[in-house]
């Protein structure tokens, strides 16, 4: 189990482009089933006192591994990067 505190200082890194996407701001939860839905971040340079930023919605789908300091995410790719194609 994950908790909330325990993500929210990851930074998030889209592997399809090596994009800093910032770190999580908001999390959507749906409380009803306990699902977390998406992640909310005002990107790179936001944070919690920047006004007027775009924010980017990452869905919990496009997460492909949550490590010790990072959040690694797939947006924006046609490529299907499925558990049993990576080879490391």
């Amino acid at each position: 189990m994950i908790r909330v505190s325990d993500i929210m200082d990851k930074e998030i890194i889209n592997v399809k482009n090596g994009k800093k996407m910032g770190f999580i701001t908001d999390i959507d939860i749906d409380a009803n089933i306990g699902k977390v839905n998406s992640l909310s971040t005002t990107g790179e340079t936001g944070g919690f006192f920047s006004r007027g930023g775009d924010m980017d919605v990452i869905f919990w789908h496009d997460i492909i591994k949550i490590g010790c300091d990072t959040i690694i995410v797939n947006i924006g790719s046609d490529i299907n990067l499925g558990i049993d194609e990576l080879k490391i």
